[in-house]
């Protein structure tokens, strides 16, 4: 013990800091706070920047969207993501990026950020082109063109809707039963206002 603290009284409270130095400590740590902040956000913009564009570099044969009647393309979207049109990061669109640029699984950052670039680059039908014709439709069909060779032995642009329904359950997220899902597809077609009742009560299920 000191002569100053045997002079101080035992109850007297230690002086606090100088506003001065409180100031100081709060203004160090407001900047440390920007400063990681401001940080963040920069590397974050030069991630996004970094993240390609997704191509489109297709040698084998497609079939344009714009030569399939509208209710076969629309059987597509209806089975895969029927919100295709009025959602940004659809589905179709994340399945496209994983397809056309080897990208990672469908809801990883890497992937929604491409699929966010071509959202912004490409028009929906362009993307719905792309995704099609570069699908796998299973027993080694990839592609619109080569699926409906495999299936159906008929080009592409002459599928019914009722066979284009069909071959959309296999890009159907939850692969339901064929029958099955080919009855959900159309139902969805029918919700969407993309097929009338009728239409859908004259359709024969192709198998």
């Amino acid at each position: 013990m000191t002569l100053a603290d045997m002079a101080r009284p035992a109850n007297d409270p230690v002086p606090a800091s100088p506003p001065r130095r409180r100031g100081q400590r709060l203004a160090v740590g407001v900047s440390i706070v920007l400063l990681l902040m401001a940080g963040g956000t920069t590397a974050a913009t030069y991630y996004y920047d970094s993240v390609p564009l997704v191509e489109n570099n297709v040698s084998y044969p497609v079939v344009p969207v714009a030569e399939l009647p509208a209710p076969v393309a629309s059987a597509f979207i209806a089975a895969v993501d029927p919100d295709f049109y009025t959602s940004n990061n659809s589905l179709i669109t994340r399945r496209y990026t994983v397809i056309a640029a080897g990208a990672g699984e469908e809801s990883d950052w890497r992937t929604r950020i491409m699929a966010n670039k071509a959202e912004a680059g490409y028009t929906k039908t362009e993307i719905l082109d792309r995704y099609l014709n570069r699908a796998d439709y299973g027993r080694g069909a990839v592609g619109l063109v080569a699926a409906a060779r495999t299936y159906f032995h008929k080009p592409a642009a002459q599928l019914t809707v009722a066979e284009a329904a069909l071959l959309a359950v296999r890009l159907h997220p939850d692969r339901p039963e064929p029958k099955a899902g080919w009855e959900q597809v159309l139902d969805t077609m029918v919700e969407r206002d993309w097929l009338s009742q009728a239409e859908r009560n004259s359709l024969a299920f192709p198998g």
